[in-house]
């Protein structure tokens, strides 16, 4: 052992409060090391199990970041100490470090580091916070990269010349709304969800690492036009506005960028199939879900999907180096192990799974504030009450306010796990006892070894469910039933619908697990003959027969207790808006959406009076977006095309008693004038178009299936096969043209497959 090695160490900043004892321990496993100018120390992506203490010279830190120019992160010079990170995590080489001048270093094994880090918490510490800051500014280099490809990187330095460092704990805010526009701030790592006050009944908005947010205020001048709110633990730098204004003006290629993703936020950025990375947390309520064995078929899923990796708490005990504790608690060397391993594992997979422990331990909470998404998996005969392990997992989540804020949350979903003999079964009973008893944003419903239904949920969690919209038209909505025929025959899967009218009856058959034969037969045995005329004092029918066909088919069933998440919306008459029907009595909003105005009486709700869904939007297109706003969304309008024509006799005006002469006598005319119905239903029809259109030509539907159909009256319920034929033949070689280009693998279709 070198006496000389031994006073430079003691004479390093990392290692100055140690005994002459521990310095020796140290030098035991050091050696120096002299490079040329030019020479390379520690090469990019490299394992390396060394930690190097700069004597002389100067070093230069590079990050490729697969350009052809690279990055240089900055200069290190006497006393600096390098490579800590990757003896830290036991991971690779975050950077390239290059001899810039002659330099002399001391090299220190990786066993000297470790004897080192167990003697003295202080060195830990210190060494800890180095490699943390130096984490942050790599992740920062290459956020900038993701950010601003192609640019010039020149325009990375130069919007970070003052930045500011900002760290958020789950539960606090970058941003309020009102506040003053005086910054913008680029995600580096973690997750904030933005708050509006206009916000719908879908899924709320969220920022990622990687994102500018703030910049559209700063650029306008004036107030935040929302809250932004930390999901889990979020770092993100601070970029002061005349930084950001003269870096755009001088870089014409940055500031196309920025306009860029301005236009994208503008349009609700819906075709983003699923391309942000997330972090989901699965637990189980009951111990009669074996959750090892369905995190595993769900990670298979969701690798067909995108790179996916499932993480539990053995994997972090070993990279903690603890033994079988699920505790990580090997001091700061073993947290910054894990936290750094969490951010490899987050940065080269689309989808993290974080299977939480039954039992109580570190590794639930380190999992739960990484959690975008807590997924609680429960067994569907079992009973509804929360269970013990369910509250301690709520009470780790981020809600850190106190205040019971759900916007300081981490989405929740509930899934209800059922047998698999479910699938000869009608669909499940009693969901809303369950959702009454616990807060969830979504639930959804899985049969035991059903591929079908792992598939669906795959898709859910990667943010890339396909939508199904079927629109009202009376009984040309039996060409739905077509459209799902050729979606089978292609093997489009489907994961939510929604309808409206006509179209939501169809959806129903649907959801609730039938093929598209079934459905057809089912169809037919509930709306032939299903209009009861009467004496049109409130209406022309009843409705008396079309309560007890729809009672026939869906019980006292809830909305919620579908195999498919299922909605339909409905014309609020006294409110003069559209309704959106996603949880309570099936039979009650089935009702309503086709009460056709004055052709089926209204249902009440409360003090209101409900009407069918059409006359205001017939092809709900907007409301499936907020439900679903990055998965791809197939519409079906079967109500395009000419409306009733006019009589070759009709003039001014019409004599009901000789129309009605017409009908019945013979040697009269057969040219009839539309009735009543029919002018009604159309009328309707009509008046929603244009919100239709608008929807359509804003591009909310991937693929629109507008449908031209054989002419028939809207009530002409017989005509049920040849619409159902005509529905197959017009869609089928769309379906099969859009599913060629569906980034999606093929899997079995349907609820019931």
């Amino acid at each position: 052992m070198s006496e000389d090695v031994t006073t430079r160490l003691r004479a390093s900043w990392l290692l100055r409060d140690l005994t002459a004892g521990s310095v020796r321990a140290v030098a035991e496993h050091t050696i120096e090391r002299t490079l040329q100018a030019g020479e390379i120390l520690l090469a990019q992506g490299a394992v390396s199990d060394h930690v190097y203490l700069v004597v002389e010279g100067r070093l230069r830190v590079v990050l490729d970041h697969g350009t052809d120019v690279a990055r240089e992160l900055g200069s290190l010079g006497p006393g600096a100490v390098v490579g800590e990170i990757a003896v830290l995590t036991r991971g690779r080489r975050e950077a390239t470090v290059v001899a810039d001048t002659p330099a002399t270093v001391l090299q220190i094994a990786a066993e000297g580091v470790a004897e080192l880090l167990a003697d003295e918490p202080g060195v830990a510490d210190r060494l800890a916070a180095l490699a943390t800051q130096r984490l942050r500014d790599a992740q920062l280099a290459r956020q900038l990269v993701r950010l601003f490809p192609g640019v010039d990187p020149a325009v990375y330095d130069e919007l970070t010349a003052d930045a500011e460092w900002v760290r958020l704990l789950a539960g606090e805010r970058l941003m309020d709304r009102g506040d003053p526009a005086d910054a913008a701030y680029l995600i580096v790592s973690g997750r904030l969800r933005v708050v509006t006050e206009d916000a719908g009944d879908g899924p709320p908005a969220e920022v990622g690492p990687g994102e500018l947010v703030g910049e559209m205020a700063l650029v306008e001048g004036g107030t935040r036009t929302a809250t932004l709110v930390a999901i889990r633990d979020t770092h993100a730098v601070r970029v002061r506005p005349d930084r950001l204004l003269a870096t755009l003006s001088g870089h014409p290629d940055a500031l196309l960028r920025i306009a860029r993703i301005a236009v994208r936020r503008a349009g609700g950025a819906h075709h983003a199939q699923g391309g942000e990375r997330r972090s989901v947390a699965l637990a189980a309520v009951h111990p009669s879900v074996d959750l090892d064995s369905l995190a595993d078929a769900l990670a298979r899923s969701l690798q067909r999907l995108g790179p996916t990796r499932l993480l539990r708490s053995r994997d972090a005990d070993e990279i903690a180096a603890t033994s079988g504790s699920g505790t990580t608690a090997a001091g700061a060397a073993g947290v910054i192990r894990v936290t750094r391993w969490l951010q490899e594992q987050e940065q080269t997979s689309d989808t993290l799974l974080l299977q939480i422990d039954p039992e109580p331990s570190a590794w639930n909470e380190i999992a739960l504030r990484h959690a975008d998404h807590l997924m609680t998996i429960a067994d569907a005969h079992a009973g509804p009450a929360p269970g013990a392990v369910e509250q301690r997992n709520l009470e780790l989540l981020p809600a850190r306010s106190g205040s019971g804020d759900r916007s300081v949350l981490p989405r929740r979903s509930l899934v209800l796990l059922h047998p698999r003999a479910a699938l000869a079964r009608e669909a499940p009973r009693g969901t809303a006892r369950w959702l009454a008893a616990r807060s969830v944003d979504a639930w959804y419903h899985l049969r035991r070894d059903h591929p079908a239904d792992l598939e669906r949920l795959a898709r859910t969690i990667a943010e890339r469910p396909i939508g199904l919209v079927l629109g009202g038209g009376g009984a040309r909505g039996f060409a739905h039933l077509g459209v799902l025929r050729a979606l089978e025959e292609a093997e489009v899967p489907v994961d939510i619908v929604a309808g409206s009218s006509i179209g939501a009856v169809m959806a129903t058959f649907f959801a609730l697990g039938h093929d598209a034969r079934e459905c057809v037969r089912q169809a037919k045995d509930t709306l032939q003959g299903i209009i009861d005329w009467t004496l049109p004092v409130a209406s022309l029918a009843s409705g008396t027969r079309m309560s007890e066909r729809a009672h026939r088919v869906v019980g006292d069933r809830d909305i919620e207790d579908m195999w498919l998440p299922w909605s339909c919306v409905t014309t609020n008459l006294t409110r003069r808006e559209v309704s959106v029907h996603r949880r309570g009595s099936l039979l009650k909003a089935l009702r309503a959406t086709v009460a056709i105005p004055g052709v089926v009486p209204p249902v009440v709700y409360g003090e209101d009076l409900h009407i069918d869904g059409g006359v205001l939007d017939n092809l709900p297109l907007q409301h499936l977006r907020q439900v679903d706003p990055r998965g791809p969304v197939i519409a079906v309008d079967v109500a395009v095309g000419p409306g009733p024509q006019a009589g070759e006799h009709q003039g001014m005006g019409a004599s009901g008693w000789s129309l009605l002469a017409r009908r019945v006598l013979p040697g009269r005319s057969t040219q009839q004038v539309p009735g009543m119905a029919t002018i009604l239903a159309s009328s309707m029809l009509a008046g929603s178009s244009r919100e239709r259109d608008r929807a359509v030509a804003d591009g909310l539907a991937d693929l629109y299936l507008g449908l031209e159909l054989p002419r028939c009256g809207l009530l002409e319920f017989e005509a049920a096969d040849r619409l159902v034929a005509a529905g197959y033949e017009a869609a089928l070689p769309q379906v099969r043209e859009w599913r060629a280009s569906l980034p999606i693998p093929a899997a079995g279709h349907g609820p019931s497959r």
